[in-house]
């Protein structure tokens, strides 16, 4: 019988080691770019290969503490009620439900009850953030063929330079 897993929230502790987490962000790196050579799990005499997924988020894990976050594991299964996928988007639930009707994240409906499988709904967040890099680059660009913007920052005025309206 397989045991239920609850979400457990892990505090930080005061000093993470730096070396630690720096050697966790490159054994996840390494185990991502080389299959060869993945990280291992050593417990006494026992050894086995971490998947490149796990170590990924080793290194995540030990960042976070390490910058002082409290790191939360909470397992999902792969489909999620309308109000599930509302929260991992940090939307609400009635914007979601606008999202699924205009067809942007696919669906299912199971008589009345909407359901969205995890990977449509991170593939969407994806999108989204591309959609989001790509309109600041578009700003940026207009910015800096107006003159408003250099690789410095913002061109600003100084407050001699304007005149009051009378």
């Amino acid at each position: 019988m397989s045991k239920i897993l609850e979400d457990h929230t892990y505090l930080p502790q005061r000093d993470l080691d730096a070396e630690f987490v720096d050697m966790c962000q490159r054994l996840a790196s390494q185990a991502l770019e080389d299959g060869d050579s993945r990280p291992r799990l050593v417990m006494g005499s026992e050894s086995i290969p971490l998947p490149p997924e796990i170590a990924k988020v080793l290194g995540q894990v030990a960042a976070a503490m390490q910058q002082g976050l409290a790191v939360t594991v909470a397992p999902r299964t792969r489909e999620l009620s309308t109000q599930q996928a509302a929260d991992l988007l940090g939307i609400s639930r009635p914007t979601l439900v606008r999202l699924l009707e205009e067809g942007e994240i696919p669906f299912m409906k199971a008589r009345r009850h909407r359901r969205v499988m995890l990977a449509d709904v991170l593939e969407f967040q994806e999108r989204q953030r591309h959609r989001a890099d790509q309109a600041l680059s578009d700003i940026v660009a207009d910015a800096q063929a107006f003159g408003d913007y250099d690789d410095e920052g913002p061109v600003r005025t100084s407050p001699t330079s304007v005149r009051p309206i009378l």
